[in-house]
């Protein structure tokens, strides 16, 4: 044994001359400087170290313990919590709620010009079919306009409830007060008849113009009240803010006199013209003109004149119902 360790010793020693002599500039302690007990100490003292971190573990440990013990007296029993009044310092809140319900109100506006435009091209086609899907159009657009009515109903509720807070009023139950409101609404809301519901909707009037239209272009659609009957508790058919009406859609521009085309409508007198003529019109001019349509006094900018995509729509469908119509016709003449 002894002579098996001088041989160890004397291998490492050697080891060590060879190395220095290879890279003498290194700086390193040379290996035979180094002894067992430094190389194992590292890891003893690693050993050393862990109580220290078990103790520093087991007083987080007991610190989490006392945060978990103030948490539970800071729990509120909401078994047996009492309802607490509404403040003015909480009408900001409700009133983010009012813009919740107003902006899934205007999401649900979205559907309605698209099921007009299906509506129209429904229309155009003849038969059993078509009706029987022009009357299930008809069901699904009073359907949205029923919700668009609830979304309004929960806003209004909200606001109402704002303003009562503001007053002053004790609202202890904020809960239960909002629900009864809402079922109040809802039920006068269904109370009402048709007419009531759909006859002054815009979305309703655009719906049933666009079917009217297919088979009457250009003409004025008439009283909405002749598509919806009349029910009990609905004013005289000569009541003027029942009785509502189509207006005239005129598809000719009124500084080119043919069809619109690329039109843009202006927003002061609503009255429609040909991109490029418009803008001509305009070349050259500075400030409002007076607007070309035949009987209108108004005057606008450029500025004021908008793309109006949905009438540059239904002047392609009027252009092909009036190529389909030619065509009939041409065939008619043929055969005779």
């Amino acid at each position: 044994m002894p002579v098996a360790t001088s041989r160890r010793k004397k291998s490492a020693r050697q080891a060590s001359s060879d190395i220095e002599e290879d890279q003498p500039t290194q700086g390193k302690q040379p290996l035979d400087d180094v002894d067992d007990d430094e190389e194992d100490a590292p890891s003893r003292r690693v050993k050393k170290e862990k109580p220290g971190v078990k103790r520093e573990k087991g007083k987080a440990r007991k610190e989490d313990l006392e945060e978990d013990e103030e948490d539970e007296d800071d729990r509120i029993d909401i078994a047996n919590f009492a309802d607490q009044p509404l403040t003015k310092a909480d009408c900001g809140k409700i009133q983010g709620l009012v813009k919740d319900w107003d902006g899934i109100e205007e999401v649900m506006h979205q559907p309605s010009p698209i099921i007009a435009r299906v509506a129209s091209a429904m229309a155009e086609v003849a038969g059993e079919e078509a009706q029987e899907g022009l009357t299930e159009l008809d069901r699904v657009m009073k359907s949205l306009l029923d919700t668009q009515a609830l979304m309004t109903g929960h806003s209004t509720v909200l606001s109402d409830i704002i303003q009562r807070v503001a007053r002053g009023d004790d609202l202890t139950k904020a809960s239960d007060e909002y629900t009864r409101l809402v079922d109040a609404m809802n039920a006068e809301y269904k109370s009402k008849t048709t007419r009531q519901r759909y006859a002054k909707s815009d979305q309703y009037i655009t719906f049933k113009e666009a079917i009217y239209e297919v088979d009457h272009p250009g003409s004025a659609m008439p009283p909405i009240t002749d598509y919806i009957p009349r029910e009990d508790g609905d004013e005289s058919d000569d009541d003027d803010d029942v009785v509502m009406g189509g207006v005239t859609q005129e598809y000719k521009c009124p500084l080119m006199m043919t069809l619109l085309k690329d039109p843009l409508t202006s927003s002061v007198c609503k009255h429609s013209f040909s991109g490029d003529a418009i803008r001509e019109m305009f070349a050259n001019k500075r400030g409002p003109q007076k607007c070309p349509a035949a009987g209108c006094s108004k005057s606008f900018t450029l500025a004021d004149c908008k793309p109006n995509p949905d009438l540059a729509r239904k002047v392609k469908a009027f252009e092909r119902r009036q190529a389909r119509v030619q065509e009939d016709s041409d065939a008619e003449e043929v055969i005779d």
